[in-house]
């Protein structure tokens, strides 16, 4: 059975609609109970045109012997042959006959059953199917009753009619046209209708494939507007109820990746179910950027002025970011908080970092250009990086908490920007030395006391990159600005 199905689906399509499936099986259906209900109205049909022609045959037979009991007594055979001659004649009859009580013929006309059919066949049955050859009409198949003649119960003989069954052949063809053409006819129709009444049912169902790929690929605003009151209609329900749910699982984590970083947003809705404090020390790298005199442009600008300076620097602060492989951790007043490695490990993080600080340093500049041509207030930021090991992950309380870096590393580096000057970028000594075997070109700055520090703190100013790395960088900038609306 095994191997059957196998072979039988080796023929079959690896796709069949169910319209096609409707559709055969209607056909299926259609066929068979046609193809029974023909059998019994051929078999029904043949029953009774047998039974006509038996009918026919005993009345004629009765009405034969009537005639014939006298003139056979009488040995009268002029009588017998009017009798014989008149039934001959008509029509279906293809011949008649007389015999006496010793089965001998007395008169006969037409075609009758040879005298050895007859001497054995009178007196035993009362009707006897046969078949003659002729030249013109091919094999005829015939009938022929008998019925005897009684006088005084006493049997005076015998009479014979014989009728040419080609007339019931005929009507048992035609019946058995007719019940194939009606089948036929049937089939087609049932076909024509299963298939189209299979496309309507299915068509719910294109409508389930067609949303349920376009879900797949992301669009979650599809929906499902056919009104049914069926099975289809609640599944279609659903549907609708799903697709408005993960349109709304996608707008919460788009506007999750808006306050925290998609890299951060990413790490927590995929273990969502593992969300507790804590963390894991890492070496990463940090960098703040903060503005310079912010604290006497914010006496000097409205509110709504101060926030949309904000928005735009730091909008091109995160696009910076961003390009080179790191998230804003936090905005803090002036102050944005970058970090690169975490969650996502990154070889090549204090690189990312310095190039970033370049670009932004850049990126700064032509925004101040543009807004100096539109008569709006232009800022400097400064820039403080380091690298190091610190804690990172989930800090604050169980019921808020935030996804960060913490430690000595990171409390260094914003040291690093308060000392630093308006458009300078400082780094410490241990990451000038990793930078410097990376490409990028830095200056011994000063010698500082830093919060928390005992020793002094060496720093150094970044001014640069070689030509290969500064090449990279010069594309970074390229890149936002033909992203954004900041023109050169």
């Amino acid at each position: 059975m095994k191997r059957l199905r196998q072979n039988l689906a080796a023929f079959l399509p690896a796709y069949f609609p169910i319209a096609y499936k409707l559709a055969l099986v209607f056909t299926l259906l259609i066929s068979c109970g046609m193809g029974l209900l023909g059998l019994f109205i051929v078999h029904n049909q043949s029953n009774i045109l047998e039974q006509q022609v038996s009918e026919s045959g005993n009345t004629v037979l009765r009405l034969m012997a009537e005639f014939s009991r006298e003139p056979l007594l009488a040995n009268d055979h002029l009588n017998l042959e009017i009798v014989v001659n008149s039934l001959a004649g008509e029509a279906g009859i293809l011949g008649a006959a007389i015999y006496n009580e010793n089965k001998e013929p007395v008169v006969k006309k037409g075609t009758v059953p040879d005298d050895v059919r007859i001497a054995a066949a009178l007196g035993q049955v009362a009707k006897l199917e046969w078949q003659k050859n002729s030249i013109e009409l091919g094999q005829l198949d015939m009938v022929s009753f008998f019925n005897p003649v009684f006088f005084s119960d006493v049997t005076a003989g015998y009479v014979l009619i014989t009728f040419d069954q080609r007339l019931r052949t005929l009507a048992h063809q035609k019946t058995v046209r007719a019940v194939v053409g009606a089948t036929l006819l049937l089939v087609i129709l049932g076909f024509i209708a299963s298939f189209i009444l299979g496309k309507r049912l299915t068509r719910p169902i294109h409508q389930l494939i067609n949303a349920g790929r376009a879900i797949s690929a992301g669009d979650y605003h599809v929906r499902l507007n056919d009104q049914r009151k069926d099975e289809l209609g609640s599944l279609m329900q659903s549907m609708n109820e799903m697709t408005e749910g993960l349109l709304r699982k996608e707008q919460v984590e788009q506007t999750f990746s808006r306050y925290v970083s998609p890299q951060v947003a990413k790490a927590v809705l995929s273990n969502m179910n593992q969300v507790k404090l804590g963390g894991q020390h890492v070496e990463a790298s940090v960098l703040f950027a903060d503005i310079v005199g912010f604290t006497r442009l914010s006496e000097e600008l409205h509110p709504e002025q101060v926030n949309s300076l904000l928005n735009e620097y730091f909008s091109i602060i995160a696009q910076a970011a961003h390009y080179h492989g790191g998230h804003i951790d936090k905005y803090m007043g002036d102050c944005a908080m970058l970090v690169f490695g975490v969650p996502e490990h990154d070889a090549e993080h204090s690189f990312h970092a310095a190039a970033c600080a370049l670009t932004i340093q850049k990126l700064i500049e032509i925004v101040n250009r543009q807004r100096a041509n539109q008569n709006l207030t232009q800022v400097r930021f400064r820039v403080g990086i380091n690298s190091g090991m610190m804690l990172a992950g989930n800090m604050g309380a169980a019921e808020r908490m935030d996804y960060t870096v913490v430690g000595d590393a990171v409390n260094t580096a914003s040291r690093l920007a308060s000392a630093a000057d308006a458009g300078e970028i400082l780094i410490s000594d241990e990451l000038n030395v990793a930078l410097q075997a990376q490409g990028i070109v830095s200056t011994r700055f000063k010698e500082f006391s830093l919060k928390g520090k005992k020793e002094p703190v060496v720093t150094y100013h970044v001014t640069g990159a070689n030509e290969k790395q500064q090449m990279m960088i010069d594309n970074a900038i390229s890149t936002i600005v033909n992203a954004s609306d900041v023109s050169v």
